[in-house]
Protein backbone atom coordinates (compact mmCIF):
# COMPACT_ATOMS: atom_id res chain seq x y z
CA UNK A 1 0.00 0.00 0.00
CA UNK A 2 1.03 3.29 -0.59
CA UNK A 3 -0.16 6.33 1.48
CA UNK A 4 0.08 9.90 -0.45
CA UNK A 5 -0.34 12.12 2.10
CA UNK A 6 -0.45 15.40 0.36
CA UNK A 7 -3.71 13.75 -1.25
CA UNK A 8 -5.03 12.28 2.43
CA UNK A 9 -5.79 8.69 0.83
CA UNK A 10 -4.15 5.58 -0.32
CA UNK A 11 -4.18 3.65 -3.35
CA UNK A 12 -5.93 1.26 -1.66
CA UNK A 13 -8.94 3.17 -1.43
CA UNK A 14 -8.27 4.18 -4.80
CA UNK A 15 -8.85 0.55 -5.72
CA UNK A 16 -11.98 0.04 -3.47
CA UNK A 17 -13.21 2.31 -5.04
CA UNK A 18 -12.88 1.31 -8.06
CA UNK A 19 -14.33 -2.02 -6.82
CA UNK A 20 -17.76 -0.82 -5.73
CA UNK A 21 -17.74 1.33 -9.06
CA UNK A 22 -17.18 -2.38 -10.39
CA UNK A 23 -19.79 -4.07 -8.37
CA UNK A 24 -22.56 -1.64 -9.26
CA UNK A 25 -21.43 -2.11 -12.68
CA UNK A 26 -21.93 -5.84 -11.91
CA UNK A 27 -25.46 -5.84 -10.54
CA UNK A 28 -26.50 -4.00 -13.70
CA UNK A 29 -24.79 -5.73 -16.43
CA UNK A 30 -23.13 -8.76 -15.07
CA UNK A 31 -19.58 -10.25 -16.52
CA UNK A 32 -19.28 -12.51 -19.28
CA UNK A 33 -16.18 -13.92 -17.04
CA UNK A 34 -16.58 -15.52 -13.57
CA UNK A 35 -15.24 -14.03 -10.93
CA UNK A 36 -13.80 -10.23 -10.14
CA UNK A 37 -11.24 -8.61 -12.26
CA UNK A 38 -7.97 -8.41 -9.70
CA UNK A 39 -7.44 -3.97 -9.36
CA UNK A 40 -3.88 -2.72 -8.92
CA UNK A 41 -3.49 1.27 -8.64
CA UNK A 42 -0.21 2.91 -9.47
CA UNK A 43 0.88 6.91 -9.61
CA UNK A 44 2.88 9.34 -11.87
CA UNK A 45 3.09 11.73 -8.84
CA UNK A 46 2.13 15.30 -9.92
CA UNK A 47 0.37 13.88 -12.87
CA UNK A 48 -2.26 10.75 -13.00
CA UNK A 49 -2.86 7.44 -10.98
CA UNK A 50 -2.74 4.22 -13.50
CA UNK A 51 -5.52 1.67 -13.08
CA UNK A 52 -5.27 -1.70 -14.43
CA UNK A 53 -7.91 -4.59 -14.38
CA UNK A 54 -6.73 -8.27 -14.73
CA UNK A 55 -8.55 -11.60 -14.94
CA UNK A 56 -7.01 -14.44 -14.18
CA UNK A 57 -3.37 -13.36 -15.86
CA UNK A 58 -4.79 -13.71 -19.58
CA UNK A 59 -5.82 -10.37 -19.94
CA UNK A 60 -5.88 -6.92 -18.86
CA UNK A 61 -7.05 -3.47 -19.18
CA UNK A 62 -6.24 0.20 -18.01
CA UNK A 63 -7.47 3.46 -17.61
CA UNK A 64 -6.11 6.60 -15.59
CA UNK A 65 -7.54 9.02 -13.51
CA UNK A 66 -6.57 12.16 -12.27
CA UNK A 67 -5.57 13.44 -9.03
CA UNK A 68 -8.83 15.36 -8.47
CA UNK A 69 -10.83 12.03 -9.46
CA UNK A 70 -8.36 9.85 -7.85
CA UNK A 71 -9.07 11.87 -4.31
CA UNK A 72 -12.73 12.27 -5.14
CA UNK A 73 -13.17 8.63 -5.36
CA UNK A 74 -11.32 7.91 -2.43
CA UNK A 75 -13.23 10.27 0.18
CA UNK A 76 -16.33 8.40 -1.41
CA UNK A 77 -14.98 5.40 -0.45
CA UNK A 78 -13.59 6.08 2.97
CA UNK A 79 -17.13 7.95 4.01
CA UNK A 80 -19.07 4.60 2.60
CA UNK A 81 -20.52 6.78 0.06
CA UNK A 82 -20.99 4.58 -2.59
CA UNK A 83 -19.17 4.10 -5.93
CA UNK A 84 -17.85 7.29 -7.21
CA UNK A 85 -19.86 8.86 -9.98
CA UNK A 86 -17.02 10.51 -11.47
CA UNK A 87 -14.78 7.28 -12.09
CA UNK A 88 -17.87 5.04 -13.11
CA UNK A 89 -17.66 5.41 -16.89
CA UNK A 90 -14.09 4.97 -17.17
CA UNK A 91 -14.64 1.90 -14.78
CA UNK A 92 -17.66 0.54 -16.93
CA UNK A 93 -15.52 1.52 -19.97
CA UNK A 94 -12.44 -0.49 -19.29
CA UNK A 95 -14.57 -3.93 -18.02
CA UNK A 96 -16.07 -3.70 -21.34
CA UNK A 97 -12.56 -3.92 -22.51
CA UNK A 98 -11.88 -6.30 -19.95
CA UNK A 99 -14.91 -8.28 -21.25
CA UNK A 100 -13.91 -8.50 -24.91
CA UNK A 101 -9.98 -9.34 -24.08
CA UNK A 102 -11.80 -12.29 -22.38
CA UNK A 103 -13.63 -13.41 -24.82
CA UNK A 104 -11.11 -14.17 -27.16
CA UNK A 105 -9.70 -17.38 -24.66
CA UNK A 106 -11.55 -20.20 -24.57
CA UNK A 107 -13.05 -21.51 -21.43
CA UNK A 108 -11.95 -23.67 -19.95
CA UNK A 109 -13.98 -26.47 -17.42
CA UNK A 110 -11.92 -27.41 -14.10
CA UNK A 111 -14.64 -30.29 -13.32
CA UNK A 112 -17.31 -30.31 -10.46
CA UNK A 113 -16.15 -30.05 -6.54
Amino acid sequence: MTYYPDFGFSDCQVAGAVAEAAIHDLRINHFIFSGFPQIDVSSDPGSFFTVVLCWKQTASTRFQLSEAEAKSAAKKFRSRAGYGPAIFNKVQDALADLENKVSRYPTVSIGSY
